[in-house]
């Protein structure tokens, strides 16, 4: 869809900007390639992607924004966003009178790994999860690293973070 150049990992990265997605085509198309890329790159990319989904889950976000976010994160006042996070807020299934966010997916470019950048996007998606997750008066925050993307950097980056593991993920292919 989008067919802007992916961002410079060597460039001085200037202030990384966070904000939620706006109902507008273009914010669609900014987050396209980025998604696509991410799936690309999950134990899950033997399955076709589909922008029919995507855009459906797209939808939701800007329908929803109480309950379901999708938070880009930019250089400077770039239009072409160079991470995410999606994350929804609802009450835990067995719990009534407080939400939890959950966090489906953070990702950066992955034209960005393996530099100092990467960390950096990472780290401001972080604080806007959490800044997310106060707003809606969320009582935890879940981050569910189910994606087979450098789990073992994940589990690093959330544990610096001050996340602590509740638990673990497994996965049989069939």
């Amino acid at each position: 869809m989008s067919g802007s150049k992916q961002p410079d990992a060597t460039r001085n990265s200037g202030r990384i900007l966070v904000r939620l997605a706006r109902d507008s085509e273009a914010d669609f198309n900014a987050a396209f390639d980025l998604v696509r890329d991410a799936h690309n790159r999950t134990i899950f990319r033997d399955i076709p992607f589909s922008e029919r989904k995507a855009r459906a889950l797209f939808d939701k976000v800007v329908r929803q924004p109480d309950q379901h976010g999708l938070l880009l994160a930019t250089l400077n006042e770039e239009e072409k966003p160079v991470g995410f996070a999606s994350l929804n807020a609802g009450e835990y299934f067995l719990g009534e009178g407080a939400l939890v966010c959950s966090v489906t997916g953070l990702y950066y470019d992955s034209s960005l790994s393996g530099t100092m950048l990467a960390g950096k996007v990472a780290l401001r998606l972080m604080q806007a999860i959490r800044q997310w997750a106060k707003e809606r008066n969320c009582s935890h925050i879940l981050v569910h690293v189910t994606n087979g993307i450098s789990a073992a950097e994940s589990d690093q980056f959330f544990r610096r973070c001050g996340l602590k593991t509740v638990g673990g993920n497994y996965v049989e292919v069939t």
